[in-house]
């Protein structure tokens, strides 16, 4: 029957909005988009009493609410001017029409969940009920039978939820009440008498006790309309509030709250929060409230609301209205406003919902509320070091490291938010920082989250802020409380130093303005490393001061982006005392001899102009970092620095000294190569810098010292003749050589590396050449695993480990009478604490056997650190040939660099000096074009071009024949430029013409791109000549 009467009641009232929009068909796209970007129709004439349904009219009224309820802003704007116009505008419309717009189209509409229908109808009825009960009180003046409490009584009627209805119809009735609710408070026009504000008032508590999920808005409503009240009516406002039983609610606060904020005077009643009517005097009560949980203040549980029976995931509006409480105190300087805001965050935050037994909503909404004060740093900067309190740490960490939590993304989220506002407000740094690594945080806050959120907030830093936050992260570091300090200190420090290193690498030395890095960051890793001016509990471990160390070669590695660098290491030294290194007499005097060398080379920097500085910034880098291996103790620092003064007396001041039989350049070569055979990042830099100073000083002997290395093998025996070292077991480095093939330089041991120890060397090799385009790597760390000397066979490693286990069981070893096949004693005669012990000696045995040196292992080390000193030479070589390609010293590479791709068993060495040769050819064509370059000694060359096709004769591969083709050509183009009388060239073609004979005849293999080469080079040079040379005379002759 329901049903019936509500089919009838549908079909006597004019049909709705959507039903001639039903009886058409469905548009289709086009015709959707270009309904939507049609521009309204102007006519804003009157609508009509009752249009003809098939009319014009019907019709430009349908159309009119059917885009009042479209999704797109403008277009509903504009309906809804447009059908304001049509009712109100000029004499406006009959009130019948009126009464039948109001009644059939609009507050029907409210209860529509069509698109965004609410919304449209919502702002026609706030202006037609503002035309009526406004200013203009057209229901007094021409619509008299439209009075407010008809008015009201329409909306009730239209959005009353009568027949049967779906759920979801059930509440677009509700919705469509509260929006027209909203509706009379918008327009303004309720507080003229307290009458009319009373209804409304009661209507909302009504409704919000009736369906306690639309509360918060019914609640948002009230608090918006507090702005238009006067103190009477705030006062009723607060009483009715009480009565209704929501003003221990979250509504309630709110409401409360901006009552009291526009009338500060009002004398509130002592119920609920007490004579001051302040919620935020009574945080217990308060936290209860915004915690949404019931509470037994509120009086008879027949007043008491209930609760919301839905979830919100969103922060209640009650938060915005108590928070900006806080902030306007900050504002006015009220006193103790910091104090008062750390409790109530204490009370109703830490400790309500982040409470051990707070459900994961609650804490949702604690997360939300922490990244809601984080958003707004220009209100609440001040109090950022009171949100991170004991239970919201606690949460953070615990959700952000494990991704299963239910709040981890809440928690992510939480720390990206954090970043982000560090980020764009350097200034908080200072402030979250310490909370984040001291008080609740932790010192190790990213390893315990599993983020780089500490490392991310220290990237901020800039030259205002360095210090102070340097600052916070030492302290931590320098004096360590509580139980197992040593350790806890240890590991502080430590990150501390890696702290410091990240924040050097985030800064960009050629663009920002890095001054603390010299001011503040290194002379506290100088400190920590070398010096005692930092007093620290516990004292600093040697560990700990090696690692210093190392960080601080890093951060040289990154500061040293050209030889400008100088100035860092050198400043350093200038200002540290390096009292925790041991140093006697010698050493001492060695170390203030090399301090004041290196200070003459600092002024004669200044003095110096042009070209004439960057030798002495190399030297004054050089002298710097040779005084720090000092420091280290590296054992070969002293010698080291004599020779940079022999460099210094003979390069710089052009001094003999004792040794002036020495060739300086190959005393500095010496050192460079020293320094690339070292593992350090920071080294193989400053040698490229240093070589690249000093490349015009460089001899053939000393261009040799480099080429030595290149020839050398890439296996144990290689390094061992390469560094001079004694092999351990003569026998098997006869049986090495007796196994190797001196024309392809190979050996044996090559044998003893698998495919795997290829693909592993070539993986190195990648990483090294990819390094080279890195500056932030941190490679300073020296092998830290050195094998003893003596090499222990198999059949000892064995004996060695049956007398070990014997003695821990307390048996025989194998083989002797009574070992191990003896019954004598069993495992099941053993007590617990005996097995207990007899499993740690096990332990111990087989770490001590792992330990032991491994010939495989040693081979395949040797051989990784042939192949990375390799590379670092052709680093070298790639700059002596790009930079001084005219030399005629540089050709002098060409033979070495193609023995290299022949012999080398490693792809990426042949790679690159394949990319070497190819470089060369094209710097070298360059420079010859230069009036300035140098004359060519054709017989030299002519020399060298048969050196090459010689030695292009011993290779079969398309690889080595490329290479081979183009350093032939760099020959041949160099002889060809210089043949002024036609006499070079015939030469030429008798070389290539013996090679091409030999490779007809099958005397060598070689591939057929090497003769294409030169062929290409004739037709090249054949097209070039468009005016052909005159013969000469004994050309004619001929």
């Amino acid at each position: 029957m329901a049903r019936t009467k509500k089919r009838k009641r549908v079909a006597q009232d004019e049909p709705v909005v959507e039903h001639p929009t039903k009886r058409n068909k469905k548009p289709t796209k086009e015709s959707s988009a270009k309904t939507a970007t049609e521009p309204l129709p102007p006519d804003t004439s009157p609508f009509l009493d009752n249009p003809d349904l098939k009319g014009a009219d019907y019709r430009r009224e349908v159309q009119a609410y059917d885009k009042l309820a479209n999704e797109d802003d403008a277009l509903r704007l504009s309906a809804a001017t447009t059908i304001v116009l049509g009712l109100l505008g000029g004499e406006g419309v009959e009130e019948s029409t009126l009464q039948r717009h109001l009644e059939r189209r609009l507050f029907r509409g409210l209860a529509s969940g069509r698109k965004a229908a609410r919304l449209g109808f919502s702002v026609v009825i706030t202006e037609i009920l503002r035309e009526l009960f406004g200013e203009k009180k057209l229901a007094e003046t021409k619509y008299t039978g439209l009075t407010f409490d008809k008015v009201l009584g329409i909306l009730v009627a239209k959005t009353k939820p009568d027949g049967d209805l779906s759920g979801q119809e059930e509440r677009d009735h509700f919705f469509g009440l509260l929006f027209g609710l909203q509706c009379f408070v918008k327009a303004n026009i309720l507080f003229s008498d307290n009458e009319k504000w009373s209804v409304i008032l009661e209507k909302l508590f009504d409704l919000s006790k009736k369906k306690p999920w639309l509360r918060e808005e019914c609640g948002s409503v009230v608090e918006k309309a507090v702005t238009q009240m006067n103190i009477s009516q705030a006062e009723l406002t607060l009483e009715q509030l009480f009565n209704a039983g929501l003003a221990l609610s979250p509504e309630g606060v709110g409401i409360w709250l901006t009552v009291r904020n526009k009338f500060p005077d009002l004398k509130f009643p002592t119920k609920p929060w007490g004579p001051t009517g302040n919620p935020l005097d009574r945080l217990q009560s308060l936290a209860k409230a915004l915690k949404e949980s019931s509470s037994s203040e509120q009086g008879s549980s027949s007043t008491q609301t209930k609760q919301p029976g839905n979830w919100n995931p969103h922060l209640h509006f009650v938060w915005d209205i108590v928070l900006s409480q806080f902030s306007s105190a900050l504002k006015e300087k009220k006193k103790d406003i910091k104090s008062s805001f750390e409790n109530f965050w204490k009370v109703a935050v830490d400790e309500n919902l982040f409470s051990t037994t707070a459900s994961r909503e609650r804490k949702y909404w604690g997360f939300l509320l922490f990244q809601k004060v984080l958003q707004s740093p220009e209100s609440y900067s001040k109090l950022f070091p009171y949100i991170f309190s004991h239970n919201l740490v606690r949460c953070l960490i615990n959700h952000s490291q494990d991704t299963d939590r239910f709040l981890h993304r809440s928690a992510e989220k939480s720390l990206k938010v954090l970043s982000h506002t560090v980020e764009n407000n350097p200034k908080t740094m200072a402030l979250i920082l310490p909370c984040l690594i001291t008080r609740n945080g932790a010192y190790h806050f990213d390893k315990m989250t599993k983020t780089k959120t500490v490392e991310i907030i220290l990237s901020s830093i800039n030259e205002t802020n360095a210090k102070e936050v340097i600052d916070i992260l030492l302290a931590p570091a320098v004096t360590v409380d509580g139980s197992d300090i040593v350790k806890e200190a240890e590991t502080r420090r430590i990150m501390f130093g890696d702290y410091l290193l990240n924040m050097v690498r985030k800064v960009n030395i050629d663009e920002d303005s890095a001054g603390w890095i010299a001011d503040v960051a290194l002379p506290i890793l100088g400190n920590f490393a070398y010096g005692t001016s930092i007093t620290c509990s516990p004292p600093l471990s040697e560990k700990t001061r090696t690692v210093f160390r190392s960080r601080l070669s890093s951060v040289f590695t990154h500061l040293i982006l050209d030889l400008s660098g100088y100035e860092y290491p050198c400043g350093l030294l200038h200002i540290l005392s390096p009292g925790a290194v041991d140093m006697d007499r010698e050493i001492t005097k060695t170390k203030d001899d090399a301090i004041s060398t290196m200070e003459k080379i600092l002024k004669k920097i200044k003095k110096a102009k042009g070209e004439d500085t960057a030798p002495l910034q190399a030297l004054a880098l050089l002298y710097s970092l040779v005084i720090f291996q000092l420091y280290n103790a590296e054992t070969e620092a002293v010698s080291i620095l004599d020779e940079l003064k022999l460099c210094y007396d003979k390069l710089i001041r052009h001094k003999d000294t004792e040794d002036s039989a020495v060739e300086a350049a190959e005393v500095l070569v010496e050192l460079l190569l020293s320094f690339i055979s070292k593992p350090s990042a920071l080294l193989r830099k400053v040698t490229q810098h240093v070589f690249q100073a000093f490349m015009i000083d460089m001899t053939e002997s000393g261009l040799k010292l480099m080429t030595d290395v290149l020839g050398s093998s890439e296996s144990l025996r290689g390094q061992q003749e390469l560094f001079d070292q004694q092999p351990e077991d003569e026998m098997e480095l006869d049986d090495e050589e007796e196994g190797s093939d001196d024309e392809d330089e190979m050996d044996s041991d090559v044998e003893v590396i698998d495919v795997a120890d290829q693909q592993l060397n070539g993986h190195l090799i990648e990483e090294g050449e990819d390094s080279e385009e890195s500056e932030n790597q941190d490679e300073d760390e020296e092998d830290s695993g050195s094998y003893s000397e003596a090499d222990i066979q198999n059949d000892e490693e064995v004996k060695f480990l049956n007398d070990a286990l014997a003695k821990a069981l307390g048996t025989h070893p194998l083989g002797v009478e009574g070992g191990a096949g003896s019954d004598s004693d069993s495992d099941a005669d053993m007590t617990d604490s005996e097995m207990m012990a007899l499993d740690s000696k096990l332990v111990e045995i087989f770490s001590q056997r792992k330990k032991q040196p491994n010939k495989k292992q040693e081979q395949k080390d040797a051989k990784e650190t042939m192949i990375n000193f390799k590379s670092r030479v052709l680093d070298l070589l790639d700059i002596y040939v790009r930079k001084q390609a005219g030399n005629p010293l540089a050709l002098g590479l060409l033979i070495p660099l193609l023995k290299l791709i022949r012999t080398t068993t490693t792809k990426t060495l042949g790679d690159r000096a394949i990319a070497i040769v190819s470089t060369f050819h094209k710097a070298s064509n360059e420079a010859h074009k230069s009036p300035d370059a140098p004359d060519i000694d054709s017989g030299e060359q002519l020399a060298l071009l048969k050196a090459v096709h010689l030695e292009a004769r011993k290779e079969p591969s398309l690889r080595f024949g490329k290479a081979a083709s183009t350093a032939s050509l760099l020959l041949v183009n160099n002889l060809y430029r210089t043949d002024k009388d036609g006499d070079i060239l015939p030469q030429i073609y008798a070389i290539y013409a013996e090679t091409s004979i030999a490779w007809v005849r099958k005397e060598v293999d070689m591939p057929a791109e090497f003769q294409q080469g030169w062929l290409n080079w004739c037709q090249s040079k054949a097209k070039a000549q468009t005016n052909p040379r005159p013969k000469t005379a004994g050309e004619v002759r001929k």
